[in-house]
């Protein structure tokens, strides 16, 4: 068995200076959709550059194959892993976890958008915990602080669909650049013996 799913790094990552513009354009449904989908290919990715170099075993383990009912073919098991090997944050897979609740409701349901209010439930959740993750990180020295204008947006996201897509997509783009400069960072897992 080879890799079947798409690899992040060299077929859909579009470059660091890209990362926003890619995205900025689709359709509300589509954005939900393909910026998970596009987490989830990365988080396999870097996923097997942490395991145990056994390269179909770990395809196999990752569903990286096309077998969906591998044991970590899913996004919910993969954020789980990457918080288990460390590869994530609490915080990260949290803010991970709301992103995947999003698309879901976005691929099963026929009439929702960003105002739903299920999907402002969600999208709510995403604030604030992009807010708080924000300002540790700024807090670190890690990231600019944009915390004044994510505050602004909070009152934005029940009034216009817009802010909430806007929100998925900044928290899409800097996890897309976060997972690339992590990609040469993660450590294999050696050998037990």
């Amino acid at each position: 068995m080879a890799w079947k799913i798409e690899r992040w790094l060299t077929e859909v990552f579009p470059g660091k200076d890209n990362i926003y513009s890619e995205y900025r354009g689709l359709p509300p449904r589509e954005l939900a959709i393909v910026c998970v989908a596009v987490l989830d290919a990365a988080l396999a990715e870097l996923l097997s550059l942490r395991l145990k170099d056994n390269g179909r075993e770990a395809e196999k383990f990752l569903g990286a194959n096309g077998d969906g009912r591998a044991p970590v073919s899913s996004f919910g098991a993969r954020v789980q892993l990457g918080l288990l090997l460390g590869i994530l944050t609490f915080e990260d897979a949290e803010i991970l976890r709301t992103m995947k609740d999003i698309r879901n409701q976005f691929a099963h349901r026929v009439k929702v958008d960003f105002l739903s209010p299920s999907i402002l439930k969600a999208t709510m959740k995403l604030h604030s915990l992009w807010l708080a993750r924000n300002e540790a990180l700024t807090g670190a020295g890690l990231m600019p602080d944009t915390s004044t204008h994510l505050k602004e947006l909070r009152r934005e996201l029940p009034r216009f669909s817009e802010a909430g897509e806007g929100l998925l997509l900044a928290v899409f783009t800097v996890y897309q650049a976060y997972f690339h400069r992590m990609g040469t960072k993660i450590q294999r897992v050696g050998s037990a013996w």
